[in-house]
């Protein structure tokens, strides 16, 4: 059985699975127009969009009693039906090339071969967590690796500048 994941309130809910996913549509939890995605899909849908959901989206009738929802009671032992909003890889392919692009400055001089990846995963991490329809984490992670990109950007070309004066200065 294939794992579900949905949009509920601008955040990413799931994975769920699908009977989980039938009783949240009895239990009115989510209905037609909750975007809802599982692997195997290109793009977030709508469930009224998925065929073979199309037919739970029917209304019970008034005084019916709703399928029981897992979600109504969790289960015992720590059980969240709502795991974290995963991160976007770039940020932190950002953060990674952030902070070794410090440590290869300070030990071999060559911080620049990283920050210039990290600067640009940073910035793409951004743009994607921005413009993303389904929540993504990971903004704390593309910034820090912007930062510390910069950061050993500027303390290269400083070195550069300080070394081009030295050695003009000694002519």
């Amino acid at each position: 059985m294939a794992n579900w994941y949905y949009g509920e309130n601008g955040e990413q809910r799931g994975p769920v699975e699908e009977h989980e996913l039938r009783g949240m549509i009895a239990a009115g939890k989510v209905n037609a127009s909750t975007i809802v995605w599982r692997e195997g899909m290109e793009n977030w849908k709508p469930l009224s969009e998925i065929p073979e959901w199309s037919q739970q989206l029917v209304t019970p009738p008034s005084g019916t009693p709703a399928a029981p929802s897992p979600y109504q009671s969790p289960q015992p032992g720590g059980y969240s039906p709502y795991p974290a909003t995963p991160n976007n890889g770039n940020a932190i392919a950002a953060l990674v090339c952030g902070i070794s692009s410090l440590v290869m400055l300070f030990t071999c001089a060559l911080g620049i071969l990283a920050a210039i990846p990290g600067v640009i995963c940073g910035h793409i991490a951004l743009r994607q967590i921005r413009d993303s329809a389904v929540p993504m984490a990971g903004r704390g992670m593309a910034i820090a690796g912007l930062v510390t990109g910069y950061i050993t950007i500027g303390l290269t070309v400083a070195f550069g500048v300080f070394v081009g004066v030295a050695i003009a200065s000694d002519m």
